[in-house]
């Protein structure tokens, strides 16, 4: 299944989305509750080409945005995506603030239903470097707390949490301070998952890139080097890194989740003995920086 455009838009203004400032500013009609049921069923139906990410994809949907809770229809939505799609595991991305408000995240519970997974991005340990990338005042504080009645909500019925952490210049020396913090805020690490990835060079993170620009290896160093703490949590998975430049202890840990037309194999990943085994480069990562830190396996 795709990823699904639920709402273009959003309550944070973060340094790396990978939307462009042209996705906010489309009509909201396009978004409404008429229009993606109408897709949805058209894309049941196999009526021709309606998602473009993904579209390949049978076991999962993702929700995605802008912010998909800021939707004005998002609970009625919800409860029809789950009806249409019994059994498929459906993942809302989303920065967690609404889920500060406890009614809110019940209300969500209730609608979800396994399997259903709620991916939360966290940018520091802290108010100030948090904040500074969600380009919110205040957004930390209630991010945390999305998070804690996620976690809270999902102790007591079937559900995943993901917290997801995305590596750019600003916060790539944040990782094991937010790790550390993971583990003192929410200790039961079996309740939860941790996701860490490398930036996508798309939207707003190519906008800003003079700001954000980091190279795999500066990345996968600040891996490496906090490697002890994520072995502290069972099921931490990194996303967008090529297994030579990740510690070999590491490699098991790395997901291939980007589909083939937003990646490459350089020359130079032809003659690695990982092959496909690997995600290789990002293309846009490619354009902008090649292929020269890679080595063979």
């Amino acid at each position: 299944m795709p990823d699904i455009a639920f709402w273009n838009k959003c309550n944070n203004k973060c340094v790396m989305c990978t939307n462009a400032p042209e996705f906010a500013a489309q009509d909201p009609a396009q978004y409404g509750l008429k229009r993606q049921v109408e897709k949805l069923e058209r894309y049941l139906k196999g009526l021709g080409p309606i998602y473009l990410k993904n579209a390949d994809k049978a076991d999962f949907i993702s929700l995605t945005g802008g912010e998909p809770t800021l939707h004005p229809d998002f609970f009625r939505l919800l409860v029809y995506f789950r009806k249409r799609l019994p059994g498929i595991n459906i993942t809302l991305l989303s920065n967690g603030r609404r889920f500060a408000d406890k009614n809110f995240t019940r209300r969500l519970l209730k609608a979800a239903k396994s399997p259903f997974t709620a991916a939360v991005a966290v940018h520091g340990a802290s108010a100030r470097v948090h904040d500074k990338v969600a380009g919110v005042k205040g957004a930390f504080k209630e991010t945390i707390k999305g998070l804690k009645n996620l976690s809270d909500g999902f102790e007591r019925q079937a559900g995943q949490l993901e917290i997801r952490i995305v590596l750019h210049r600003l916060n790539v020396g944040e990782l094991e301070k937010i790790l550390e913090f993971l583990l003192k805020r929410f200790p039961v690490v079996a309740r939860y998952r941790v996701v860490v990835m490398h930036y996508e060079i798309e939207g707003m993170s190519f906008e800003n890139h003079d700001r954000l620009a980091l190279s795999l290896s500066e990345s996968a160093n600040a891996i490496n080097a906090a490697g002890p703490l994520i072995k502290r949590f069972p099921d931490l998975r990194l996303y967008h890194f090529p297994l030579c430049l990740v510690g070999r202890e590491l490699r098991s840990r790395c997901w291939i989740t980007l589909p083939p037309e937003d990646r490459v194999y350089s020359e130079k990943c032809a003659k690695c003995r990982a092959g496909k085994k690997c995600l290789g480069l990002m293309l846009e990562y490619y354009r902008k920086f090649g292929d020269g830190e890679l080595k063979l396996l």
